[in-house]
């Protein structure tokens, strides 16, 4: 049968992320088979498919990690396809990973003001070292962005806490500020509720929408809590031994039978 991929009904407007027909091979695998995934700002895009069906190697095409054998990634319409990981992050592309990477030894704050001051990297060595004036001005916005991204993602009440101490749902809410700290126009999640309760992927997800909304962020989320996904993805691309298996909206994917057998089983089509 041939894979079910639909238009989006929210057709692709140029913003955000678009990768076009993505090959990646690796020897005489083929993890990738003429990829295509759109995730436009200001909606939350799922990418989801069973282990190994070459999710994350998609996420480092986009993110400049992995070089793509064929195809092209733009970003806001611009071909990003050649350019560095880093270069693509000054670009507007933000990244968590599965595994948490905080600094243990720094307080919840410190972590975001690092990410924060690390987006004026690039900026006059100079002023950066305190030699010349303007360092002061540079510190006074990390410190705003960081007030604003402790505020706005509820991390408030521990900011003072060592990361080393917080739980791991508190651990996501201040890998998702660093990743905002940049200011992002689309933003990579890779299975951002791993760890969290239901409660606490609840709350992740209402503020996950409110971020979108709020911020005109494109969201592509890598998960595997289905309840999740299809609670606040608008538009969901499945993948399945790196080719793609069908594209469309939660209900459709729900009640997908590809998708049963390949990935949701009998219970994610109740």
């Amino acid at each position: 049968m041939s894979p079910d991929i639909r238009l989006d009904p929210g057709a692709y407007d140029g913003s955000g992320l678009r990768a076009v027909g993505v090959v990646v091979r690796f020897g005489g695998l083929v993890a990738l088979g003429g990829v295509t995934v759109e995730a436009p700002r200001g909606r939350i895009t799922g990418l989801i498919g069973p282990n190994g069906a070459g999710k994350t190697t998609m996420f480092n095409v986009c993110c400049g990690f992995q070089k793509a054998d064929e195809g092209t990634v733009t970003l806001d319409g611009k071909d990003i396809s050649h350019e560095s990981p880093a270069r693509r992050a000054r670009l507007g592309i933000g990244r968590t990973f599965q595994r948490m990477e905080l600094f243990g030894s720094l307080t919840v704050r410190e972590n975001v003001e690092l990410a924060a001051e690390a987006a004026h990297v690039g900026d006059d060595p100079l002023t950066q070292l305190g030699i010349v004036g303007g360092r002061g001005k540079v510190r006074r916005e990390v410190k705003a962005t960081a007030d604003e991204l402790i505020r706005d993602t509820g991390l408030e009440p521990i900011h003072d806490r060592l990361a080393s101490e917080i739980s791991a749902g508190q651990g996501r809410l201040v890998e998702l500020a660093r990743a905002l700290a940049r200011g992002p126009k689309l933003l990579l999640l890779d299975e951002p509720s791993s760890g969290l309760d239901a409660a606490e992927s609840a709350e992740f997800a209402q503020l996950l929408v409110r971020l979108v909304s709020d911020r005109d962020l494109g969201i592509l989320m890598v998960e595997h809590d289905m309840s999740l996904v299809l609670t606040i993805c608008q538009w969901i691309h499945v993948l399945d031994f790196g080719k793609p298996l069908m594209n469309g909206t939660p209900q459709q994917v729900r009640t997908s039978e590809e998708v049963r057998a390949a990935y949701l089983g009998q219970e994610g089509a109740a």
